[in-house]
């Protein structure tokens, strides 16, 4: 086995080829923009008989000014069912940044769950994590016992996903639980659309940060700025969306009213027919009361539409994400709403909309990126970003935790 650095161009054909999962921060999609933002990054690898073992993208993050801490998120990736290639390659990795006077640390995140979920119930351990483990402690590393929600250059360690294998299109509505269909529905009837935005338009550019923005001030996350998503833009091109949506209240106005004259006709064909005695009276007058109680519900609709339009205009924007493309994974990557508007669900839409777009071109999961490790405790800092995912019928994945090798 040969260990040796990687160029980027290699990682690319080697993953376009193998079909082995791998986060967005191990693909060379990510290595590209580490490059573009000028930070200081390797790939380390693996190689026997020109066949590629293992690999790992290595972040160097600046410490004290003049030192670093080297960090791999989600990674390495190899077989870590191969004890003498988990040994061999983490040897090298400690030799390699050890003679590296100015990185402080080394932290790894293997790739590996350490244990199994269904949803958010425990469902048992992982022995090749116990393996990887001890292999790991041998060496020096230690478990951090810590992740993003405690230090923003670490991954978190668990992520939630929802695989979508052996579902098509025409039945995803049915994976999901009664609630959610009734809000997806809702969604639908309600006008709310979704479109994929052009991130360097200065208009699109403008909605697209001020829903983000507005997620800023209500929640005390920090939102990363529009430079940031329009760098993402150039170097992934295709492999990254920007979406917004919105009710478009000229286009959802007329519609209702083509819902109203429809129902107006309907109880007018029946009253009709009513007077004559050619339909059964009972059931015809339930029937007229039905559509003249659904005829009052758009009417308040339209009311309220008109209402908001007058108040917010003609295009009412109502949330906003971004979607990466990275192997397997179909990653929503970031997202932002506005409050006042979140009776329309726009975020529902949202999910329903590009896990279709996922599903049609085949990845095999919907991944909702990370959650903390309270994923039970309500006062978890995204107890309620948490349930969102859940209402969507997914997995926790619960990864290895962050290990340090420390040179002091």
């Amino acid at each position: 086995m040969q260990f040796l650095e990687l160029d980027i161009d290699t990682l690319k054909a080697y993953q376009i080829k193998n079909t082995s999962r791998y986060f967005f921060s191990q693909s060379y999609d990510y290595a590209r923009m580490a490059e573009k933002n000028k930070l200081k990054h390797r790939i380390l690898a693996v190689i026997e008989n020109d066949t590629l073992l293992a690999y790992g993208i290595f972040l160097y993050f600046r410490h004290k000014k003049i030192f670093y801490r080297v960090t791999a998120q989600y990674g390495p990736i190899m077989d870590y069912t191969n004890k003498e290639l988990v040994t061999f390659y983490f040897k090298q990795i400690k030799q390699y940044f050890m003679k590296q006077w100015r990185v402080v640390s080394v932290r790894v995140n293997p790739f590996l769950s350490q244990r199994f979920y269904e949803d958010v119930t425990y469902m048992g351990d992982n022995q090749v994590a116990t393996d990887v483990d001890a292999i790991l402690s041998n060496l020096q590393f230690k478990a951090l016992n810590m992740d993003m929600f405690d230090d923003l250059t670490l991954p978190t360690q668990c992520v939630y996903t929802k695989s979508l294998g052996d579902i098509n299109g025409k039945d995803l509505l049915k994976q999901f639980p009664q609630k959610t269909r009734y809000t997806i529905n809702k969604t639908m009837k309600e006008g709310v659309l979704v479109r994929e935005i052009d991130i360097f338009d200065t208009h699109d550019a403008h909605i697209f940060n001020t829903i983000n923005k507005e997620t800023e001030l209500r929640n005390g996350v920090k939102t990363r700025d529009i430079a940031y998503f329009q760098t993402m833009k150039s170097v992934l091109g295709k492999h990254v969306h920007f979406m917004v949506t919105y009710i478009d209240c000229p286009v959802y106005l007329e519609n209702i009213e083509q819902t109203i004259d429809q129902l107006e006709r309907e109880q007018l064909d029946l009253s009709e027919k009513l007077a004559l005695g050619k339909v059964n009276v009972k059931k015809t007058e339930n029937k007229l009361k039905e559509l003249k109680e659904n005829t009052v519900v758009w009417q308040a609709k339209r009311e309220k539409t008109l209402e908001l339009q007058a108040q917010e205009g003609d295009m009412i924007y109502l949330s906003c994400a971004s979607f990466i493309e990275s192997g397997q994974d179909f990653i929503y990557f970031s997202s932002g709403s506005m409050d006042k508007f979140s009776r329309f669900e726009g975020p529902s839409a949202m999910i329903y909309t590009m896990m279709l777009y996922a599903i049609k071109n085949k990845f095999m999961y919907f991944n909702f990126y990370g959650t903390s490790k309270q994923f039970l405790e309500m006062d978890a800092a995204d107890y309620g970003v948490l349930q969102f995912k859940r209402s969507f019928e997914g997995n926790i994945e619960y990864f290895m935790d962050n290990y340090e090798l420390k040179r002091f």
